[in-house]
């Protein structure tokens, strides 16, 4: 009788031990590794609601409508700022005649262009009754290894400047003088954008002439800056005449829009240089 019960209490015993044991491991797992891991979990809820707030108050965490229309204003504004400089350019660029004013003359087509310019420049003076010099200026010789595109732009400014004296009927060209052209640069990279080609001039002529000179280099293609200017009376015999000296500079963009990004980038073939603003 008494052998049946300690039977039974070892067996109940036995049970609660085995469901206190069960209980402490549960216990022992929930401290030390469930616990752990929500105090975890609602430490990221946390971080990722700031991060949320944070670049929700930076409007940085915007769908997929709002991200286009910042696409589409921002490629808006791009090509608004594309237009705006082909504008400025079409302004301020000097028009250069003749289809050579590309990277790719060669020295020969600068001395043939050099030439036919010369014959038309002084076969106009020659029907105007104007004088001019024969040699407008440029020196003919050109070097294996100079740049003949260069070259060609310059003569092309002598010609266009030439050209507007001659139609305002300007007394006497008394010498025209190519000076060193000036690049202008900008960027990290200091990439030349446009070119300044100064020349310097000396005149004989009216003071209508004059002004007819400064009013005509204002207008859209005919643009040249006026970088000095000097002017004296002929002489006691000639009150009506003055002798002037300009420095005038033709303005020549070789670059597009898209050339001066921040980031260059890689053309999809190599194209020669043109001047802009013709």
């Amino acid at each position: 009788m008494n052998l049946g019960l300690q039977g039974k209490i070892s067996e109940r015993q036995q049970v609660v031990a085995i469901i206190l044991a069960i209980g402490a491991i549960l216990f022992i797992l929930w401290y030390f590794l469930l616990l752990p891991m929500n105090r975890q979990r609602q430490q990221m809820e946390q971080d990722i609601d700031g991060m949320a707030s944070e670049l929700a108050q930076k409007n940085y965490l915007t769908g997929e409508d709002a991200l286009q229309h910042k696409l589409d204003t921002e490629t808006t504004r791009y090509q608004n700022l594309q237009k705006e400089w082909r504008e400025t350019v079409a302004r301020l660029g000097t028009q250069i005649p003749g289809d050579d004013t590309t990277s790719s003359v060669a020295n020969i087509d600068f001395k043939v262009t050099l030439f036919t310019v010369r014959q038309r420049l002084l076969q106009k003076s020659r029907t105007l009754g104007i004088s001019l010099p024969n040699d407008l200026g440029v020196d003919e010789t050109i070097v294996s290894n100079e740049d003949a595109f260069q070259r060609m732009l310059q003569l092309r400014v002598v010609e266009k400047l030439v050209d507007l004296a001659l139609d305002l009927k300007i007394k006497t060209v008394r010498g025209i003088r190519p000076l060193p052209p000036i690049a202008h640069r900008m960027g990290i990279n200091q990439v030349e954008y446009f070119r300044e080609y100064p020349l310097e001039l000396d005149l004989y002529g009216t003071q209508d002439n004059l002004y007819e000179l400064l009013d005509v280099v204002m207008e859209p293609g005919h643009v040249f800056v006026l970088r000095g200017l000097r002017v004296e009376p002929a002489g006691r015999g000639r009150p009506d005449l003055l002798n002037i000296r300009a420095v005038m500079s033709a303005l020549v963009f070789l670059k597009n829009p898209e050339d001066l990004a921040s980031t260059p980038i890689k053309p999809k073939n190599d194209r020669p240089r043109r001047a802009m603003g013709h």
